[in-house]
C-alpha cells in the first residue's frame, strides 16, 4: 500500500534521527547549564551555579539551541521561561545531571568506606516509629548510611522521586496518580481515628457517631491530599455536610498543638498519636470511620536501580515492618 506524504511531513521523518543524534551529542556541561536555567530561571545565576561567565553560558545555550533546531526558553524581560521543547529536555537533563550526581556520590561512599547516603521520603505522620526505627538500625551499622529524611504530601514526595531527589518514598501512591513508573511494596495499614483533648468535653463520651461530632470544630488536611479527598467521600456516603468551623493544615505538627490548645477534634493516624495518647494529653473518640486510605509501602521508580545504601534503607523498613516495631497497641 501507497502511502503518501506531504512535503512537511517527509521532513519531520527525516529530522527524527538527526535530531536524536544531536540530543545524544549533547556535553554535560550543556546539560547542567540547561538544568541551572530551569532552576533559577535567569541566565546569570545558572551560569555562576555551574561556575561560568555569563558569555559561556550564553554561548552554550546557544550551541544547544542550534544543535537540537529550537527555542529553548522564551527571552522574558526579568528572565528565562522554558518553552515546550525547552520543558521535554530539561526533564530529560535533569535526570541525567542527578543520576550522574548519585553516582558520584556512591562511588565517593564506596572509597572511603562509608555506607553512602540515601533521600528517603515520607508522608507526614506515616508510621513514625518505622522509620526511627531504621534509621537507628543503619546508625548502628558498621557501614554507616547517611540518611537525608524529607516530609511532605504524596504528590510532593512522588515529583521529587520523579526528578530524582528522591531515593525511595515511604507513602501511598494517590488515586489520581499516574502509576506506570512506580513500583509499590507493602509495608503496613494505618488505622485512622477522631482525636481530641484528653480533657474535651466529648472525650468522655461512649455513644458517639460520626453525625454526633460533625458540629464540633475540626482540623482538617487541605484539599488536594489523599487524606482530605477520603474524608470527603466519607461524608458523603454518610450524607453529611463538610466541617462548618475548620483549619486546614497539612502539618502534624499544627495539628497537634491546635487539638492540645482547643475543642477541635482531627483525623489522625493512631501510631502517629500514641504517645501523646499514652502520656493522658489526646484522647482517641469512639467514632466508626470507614475511611481507607490504602496502604502504606515503599514507593520507588521502576526503571532506577537503587544504590547499595538505598537496598539497605529499603531491607531494614521491611525487616522493622514485620516485627510491627513503631506500632501502637490498641486502645
Amino acid at each position: 500500500m501507497d502511502i503518501d506524504m506531504s512535503t512537511g511531513e517527509r521532513a519531520r521523518v527525516a529530522a527524527s534521527p538527526a535530531l536524536e543524534a544531536a540530543v545524544r551529542r549533547l556535553k554535560l556541561r550543556q546539560l547542567q547549564l540547561l538544568v541551572a536555567i530551569g532552576e533559577h530561571g535567569n541566565l546569570h545565576r545558572a551560569a555562576e551555579a555551574v561556575h561560568i561567565s555569563q558569555p559561556a553560558a550564553s554561548k552554550l545555550l546557544a550551541q544547544v539551541e542550534e544543535a537540537v533546531g529550537a527555542s529553548l526558553f522564551e527571552r522574558l524581560p526579568r528572565g528565562l521561561r522554558p518553552t515546550a521543547a525547552g520543558d521535554a529536555l530539561l526533564r530529560r537533563a535533569g535526570n541525567i545531571v542527578a543520576e550522574l550526581s548519585a553516582a558520584g556520590e556512591e562511588l565517593a561512599a564506596i572509597a572511603s568506606g562509608r555506607g553512602g547516603r540515601v533521600r528517603l521520603g515520607s508522608i507526614v505522620g506515616a508510621v513514625p516509629g518505622l522509620i526511627s526505627a531504621t534509621a537507628v538500625s543503619l546508625h548502628r551499622a558498621s557501614d554507616r548510611t547517611a540518611l537525608s529524611l524529607v516530609l511532605g504530601t504524596s504528590g510532593t514526595l512522588l515529583a521529587a522521586l520523579r526528578e530524582r531527589r528522591l531515593d525511595l518514598v515511604v507513602g501511598r501512591i494517590p488515586v489520581a496518580s499516574e502509576r506506570h513508573d512506580l513500583s509499590f511494596e507493602f509495608l503496613v495499614d494505618e488505622r485512622q481515628v477522631v482525636v481530641c483533648r484528653a480533657d474535651h468535653s466529648i472525650a468522655a463520651r461512649t455513644d458517639l457517631s460520626l453525625c454526633a461530632v460533625m458540629g464540633e470544630p475540626w482540623v482538617v488536611h487541605p484539599p488536594g491530599s489523599v487524606l482530605h479527598a477520603r474524608f470527603e467521600d466519607m461524608l458523603r456516603r454518610a450524607g453529611l455536610p463538610s466541617p462548618v468551623q475548620a483549619i486546614e493544615t497539612d502539618s502534624v505538627d499544627i495539628t497537634i498543638n491546635l487539638l492540645l490548645a482547643g475543642d477541635f477534634l482531627a483525623v489522625l493516624p493512631r501510631n502517629t498519636v500514641a504517645p501523646w495518647i499514652e502520656r493522658g494529653f489526646l484522647a482517641v473518640l469512639p467514632v466508626d470511620l470507614s475511611l481507607d486510605l490504602g496502604a502504606v509501602g515503599i514507593i520507588t521508580l521502576i526503571d532506577r536501580p537503587l544504590s547499595r545504601a538505598a537496598e539497605r534503607v529499603v531491607e531494614g523498613l521491611r525487616r522493622h515492618a514485620q516485627a510491627g516495631e513503631g506500632q501502637p497497641s490498641e486502645p
